[in-house]
C-alpha cells in the first residue's frame, strides 16, 4: 500500500498529539528540575556517585527526589529487602532502580548543559561549546564572506568599496588565523 492512499483515523491523530503533549511536558518537567538544581548552586560533577568515605548527602537527596517520582507500590518494592522477594519482584527492583541512575544521568547531562550555556552567556559568547567553533573563528568566517562578496559588488551605495574592503581586511587580520 502507498503512503499517498493512507488516510489517519481521528484516533490516531489524537493519539500523536497526546504523546507529544506528555513528551513536551516531560521536556518542560526536566528544565524546571534541571534550573532549580542549578539555582542551588549543583553542578553535573556533583551527580556523579560519590567515591567511598566522600559525603553523600547531596546524591542521595536527588534520589530520594527521583524516587518520590515514581507510583507507592514502586517506592514500596524499592524500600523491600531484595532477599525475601520472587525473582519477578528482583527483576522489578532492579529494573526501578536502574531508574534511578538513568534519571539520574538525565539530570547529570542536562546540567551540563545549563553550565555550558551559562558560561557562554558569562562569557559573552555566541553560545559556542568547546567542540564548536570558537566565537573568533565564526567572525573570522564571516568578515572572510563578507569581503569576497564586496569585491564582487558591481554596485552599492557604500560611498568608498575600496577603504570598505580594506578596513574588513584590516578587522581580519586583528583575529590570530589559528582561533
Amino acid at each position: 500500500m502507498k503512503a499517498s492512499n493512507v488516510k489517519l483515523s481521528t484516533e490516531t491523530v489524537n493519539a500523536i498529539g497526546a504523546w507529544t503533549n506528555k513528551s513536551v511536558s516531560v521536556e518542560n518537567a526536566k528544565v524546571k528540575a534541571v534550573d532549580a538544581l542549578f539555582a542551588d548552586g549543583v553542578t553535573a560533577a556533583m551527580l556523579v556517585a560519590p567515591k567511598e568515605g566522600e559525603s553523600t548527602v547531596l546524591f542521595d537527596s536527588v534520589k530520594i527526589s527521583i524516587v518520590l517520582g515514581f507510583t507507592a507500590t514502586v517506592q514500596a518494592l524499592l524500600k523491600k529487602d531484595t532477599k525475601g522477594l520472587s525473582e519477578t519482584q528482583k527483576s522489578d527492583k532492579r529494573h526501578w532502580q536502574q531508574q534511578i541512575g538513568s534519571k539520574m544521568k538525565d539530570l547529570r547531562k542536562a546540567l551540563l548543559t545549563r553550565e555550558a550555556k551559562a558560561k557562554a552567556e558569562m562569557e559573552g559568547s555566541d553560545g559556542a561549546e568547546a567542540d564548536k567553533s570558537t566565537w573568533e573563528s565564526t567572525k573570522r568566517k564571516v568578515l572572510s564572506e563578507m569581503i569576497d562578496q564586496a569585491k564582487k559588488k558591481e554596485s552599492t551605495t557604500i560611498s568608498d568599496l575600496g577603504a570598505f574592503i580594506r578596513d574588513l581586511q584590516s578587522a581580519l587580520a586583528r583575529i590570530p588565523a589559528n582561533a
